[in-house]
């Protein structure tokens, strides 16, 4: 009984320190490939008319369109592959992902610490939109562009989230209520910025169907053209 007792124990431990490493955090995304790329012509925008005649005062009413120098939008397909695997990669098997779940995520840090990754909070917000040269006041602030907290509550490792600041990406109706969530991270140093893997999101903001659509910050105030390099992260389930 002795035996059977400490074999028992022994089965147990094994279990519980196989289980602390099934909640895998988010791993670099390979292969990132930049397909194309394009922004809104403002000189394909044909201006109005109106006429001038002397003595006249006459009320106008204008609508104008800007492009927007803070934010940058990725958008794509992901295949992948849940392996089951040693820690040198060997694989003990694997299955191919053609409905992908799970998260993208992209930082400015190639080395996010997902150990105390959380939700953004206010002063996290505030620092990013001083990094992105934004007033808190600007119609596409990061406070203003992430106003919703009723995301699905999700996975990043073991770390279970709900209640972040987060908006919705656009789907072919030009809105969405739905899917296409995009939710604020910080890991206390780092802004995380990630989207939450659909299958049963519909149709992209392009009229094409794309797993993800995901938006980061981008400062590009005062004609500033600096390139700023995101690192891309996925977490498939």
């Amino acid at each position: 009984m002795e035996i059977k007792g400490k074999m028992a124990i022994l089965l147990v431990l094994t279990l519980l320190i196989a289980a602390s490493f099934v909640a895998a955090d988010p791993a670099g995304a390979t292969d990132v490939t930049e397909v194309a790329s394009s922004s809104y012509n403002l000189s394909a925008v044909s201006p109005g008319q109106a006429n001038a005649q002397a003595g006249n005062v006459t009320e106008l009413s204008l609508n104008g369109t800007g492009i927007t120098t803070s934010w940058q939008g990725y958008y794509g397909n992901i295949t992948g592959t849940l392996i089951l695997a040693d820690a040198s990669g060997n694989n003990f098997y694997d299955w191919n992902v053609s409905t992908p779940s799970g998260e993208v995520y992209a930082s400015r840090s190639n080395a996010v610490d997902w150990s105390t990754i959380n939700c953004s909070n206010s002063s996290e917000v505030s620092s990013e939109e001083t990094y992105l040269g934004q007033s808190a006041t600007d119609p596409d602030s990061v406070s203003k562009t992430f106003a919703l907290t009723s995301h699905p509550s999700f996975f990043v490792g073991a770390t279970n989230l709900s209640g972040c600041y987060s908006t919705h990406a656009y789907d072919n109706t030009g809105g969405q209520a739905t899917g296409f969530w995009q939710v604020l991270l910080h890991d206390t140093t780092n802004t995380v910025y990630s989207t939450i893997l659909d299958s049963s999101v519909g149709t992209g903001f392009n009229n094409q169907p794309w797993n993800f659509e995901l938006l980061v910050g981008e400062n590009g105030k005062d004609g500033d053209t600096t390139l700023t390099p995101y690192y891309f992260y996925v977490e498939l389930q």
